[in-house]
């Protein structure tokens, strides 16, 4: 049965209002891509030398919708747990630091300066550099490109949804197509294969 013009014009609303937040929400990831965000400079970094691993690096895992996977050591008289994670465990060869990384090793870390009062403090402390006989584990340049393809993906993936809503609000009636083929399962599929093909390259 065809939908009544008013049901329509409801939809092409919600259709405008995902359209608008969207858009919204794409030109934040934009400009944090555009004005570098997501990248770590070495001059963001703060190094603490001399550190003695009063234990092994563990690998930890979550699972779930909003799993994780990390590896977390502690040193001698440092009340903090660091981690490797997000997009520095991507990046790093985990068996390496798991095997190599003894307790009792002298390490040097860097961490974000911004991170610098959870230093020494009962909390987790994310390092982005990890080196122990001059050999460095994390790869800061590899973490860098990952987030920011992150970053990218996610305001190419918003402002195509952006763009499909806005056009299926711009039809003043329902087209033929939609009463056979929600538009929303277009959006949807589309959106599937943009993701694929951002996510392979």
């Amino acid at each position: 049965m065809a939908e009544k013009v008013e049901d329509w014009e409801k939809k092409q609303k919600d259709y405008l209002a995902v359209a608008i937040i969207c858009l919204i929400i794409g030109a934040y990831f934009f400009m944090k891509v555009i004005n570098g965000s997501y990248i770590i400079k070495p001059s963001d970094l703060s190094v603490y030398d001399n550190l003695i691993t009063s234990e092994v690096p563990k690998f930890k895992e979550t699972k779930g919708k909003h799993g994780r996977r990390w590896i977390e050591f502690k040193c001698v008289d440092n009340r903090s747990t660091f981690e490797i994670a997000n997009f520095d465990y991507k990046c790093i060869n985990d068996n390496e630091i798991l095997n190599e990384i003894k307790a009792g090793d002298t390490i040097s870390i860097a961490i974000l300066k911004g991170d610098v009062e959870g230093f020494d403090n009962d909390t987790s402390c994310e390092i982005h550099s990890l080196i122990k006989n001059d050999k460095e584990y994390l790869d800061l340049q590899c973490r860098n490109k990952a987030d920011n393809k992150d970053g990218k993906m996610g305001f190419l993936i918003l402002f195509a949804i952006s763009i499909m809503t806005a056009i299926v609000y711009s039809f003043s009636g329902k087209p033929k197509l939609f009463n056979k083929v929600n538009p929303e399962i277009i959006i949807g599929i589309i959106v599937l294969i943009l993701f694929i093909i951002l996510r392979i390259n």
